[in-house]
């Protein structure tokens, strides 16, 4: 694998991760309502997630997605519907943000979890691993899996270290927030209406 190709691989994929997502509305979210420690729970959930993405793309899921398309309607679904169930359990909280001790309102388990699902459940971002990551290798090489290996190890570091600054970030304006009554009574809202448009728009997407 050339030097250059790594340099331009990490320049876009960087562009790519700064771009915020469900993951990081997820991270920030529970970085302004919980804490730090929640949200750098939060970050290693979809972490993971993002390296189920990368191992499918590896060793073939993304392939079955977008050969067949009950498989991708399959997956599309329930990744949406997850999506969309985070939404509106949002809209419907009754809770009062920033209590004191707020940061053990939620288990680690379901941070960690709703993490990983909201990552591991979108096949848009299998197919994107499966049509980004070849350009950047010799596909015709015998190690060509192993740079594909590679290259998403690189991707999920490089997420992991994007979302730590987000969640660092979330948590210093957490203060900030928390002194501002009409931000607390719309935060819900508006979180939940964001995860409901990006279920939305997994659910009305369509293979490549």
């Amino acid at each position: 694998m050339e030097v250059a190709n790594m340099y331009l691989f990490i320049s876009v994929s960087l562009i790519l991760l700064l771009s915020p997502g469900p993951n990081t509305i997820y991270v920030v979210t529970k970085g302004m309502t919980e804490g730090r420690n929640a949200a750098f729970k939060a970050l290693l959930g979809a972490s993971t997630g993002d390296l189920f993405q990368v191992l499918a793309a590896s060793f073939g899921l993304a392939v079955l997605l977008q050969a067949s398309a009950l498989a991708f309607f399959i997956i599309k679904m329930l990744g949406a519907g997850y999506l969309l169930y985070v939404g509106i359990r949002c809209l419907l909280s009754k809770e009062k943000m920033f209590e004191e001790q707020a940061e053990m309102k939620t288990n680690g388990k379901d941070l960690f979890f709703t993490g990983f699902v909201t990552s591991a459940l979108n096949p848009k971002t299998t197919l994107f691993f499966l049509s980004f990551l070849p350009q950047f290798i010799d596909t015709k090489s015998v190690y060509a899996q192993q740079q594909m290996l590679l290259l998403g190890a690189v991707f999920v570091i490089m997420g992991l270290l994007v979302l730590t600054g987000y969640a660092l970030a979330s948590v210093k304006i957490r203060s900030w927030v928390a002194r501002n009554d009409k931000i607390q009574a719309y935060f819900n809202w508006v979180t939940g209406l964001i995860f409901i448009g990006f279920g939305l728009r997994v659910a009305f997407s369509e293979r490549n």
